[in-house]
């Protein structure tokens, strides 16, 4: 039961830093005060308290007390979802650009590393997702969202770079959140699993350069689709 207040308290408070009812560098109000003017225990402040400041929206300062921090210099990658739960599914313009050219930085390269460095399983691990593709049938968005990060993941473990797929994981649910929007039109899903095949050839073929390239047109083509998508979206009245 705490635990659900707790993370109640937590999104409704990281909704108030985030419309800028509290303004970085802003000290609180004491756990005791708020505990009260938001009807919960102190207990469960002091816990939501420490989730804000793990994602980088407040600051606790021993026997100073909590500031509000400026998340766009503090913040951790956690606080994407936050930005697109409170935005309605929407991210700011300049965020989803850096989300997009982050990605497009690390899973070329880990195409090029994985074209370098994946053995025998890796590359049989790659085709039995390729496998599932062929026998894919689409009910969802959310089916292919999850085949398609599988895939990606796979890649990343390929690489032999360890921190690669942590730092996949660590986005996984807000790929998934706009994953989720590109895949609502069912009719890009043969041509992406089309180039997944090619970057498996490239892979097994230790070709680094065609890998890079492969992921290259996987990411461009699904940056396409998503940008259709959200211009669809604001279109709608």
């Amino acid at each position: 039961m705490r635990d659900r207040m707790e993370d109640g308290f937590v999104e409704r408070f990281e909704t108030e830093i985030l419309s800028g009812q509290y303004a970085p560098g802003d000290r609180l109000p004491a756990e005791r005060e708020l505990a009260d003017s938001h009807g919960v225990s102190r207990p469960v402040v002091h816990g939501a308290m420490r989730q804000l400041a793990a994602r980088g929206l407040l600051r606790i300062e021993a026997r100073q007390g909590i500031f509000v921090s400026d998340f766009r210099r503090e913040g951790s990658v956690e606080i994407l979802l936050s930005l697109i739960n409170f935005a309605g599914g929407e991210l700011a313009p300049d965020i989803l650009d850096g989300l997009l050219e982050m990605r497009l930085l690390l899973e070329t390269e880990t195409a090029r590393l994985a074209a370098l460095r994946a053995g025998p399983e890796d590359i049989a691990d790659i085709g039995k997702l390729l496998a599932r593709e062929t026998l894919f049938e689409y009910r969802e968005p959310r089916d292919a969202t999850l085949i398609d990060f599988d895939f990606h993941f796979a890649v990343a473990l390929a690489s032999g770079n360890a921190v690669y797929p942590l730092l996949l994981n660590s986005l996984k649910k807000v790929y998934e959140i706009l994953l989720d929007r590109f895949y609502a039109n069912p009719a890009v899903v043969p041509e992406v699993f089309k180039m997944h095949r090619k970057l498996h050839a490239a892979i097994a073929a230790k070709n680094p350069r065609a890998a890079s390239e492969a992921m290259r047109r996987i990411l461009g083509f699904g940056e396409e689709g998503l940008r259709a998508r959200m211009a669809e979206g604001k279109a709608t009245p």
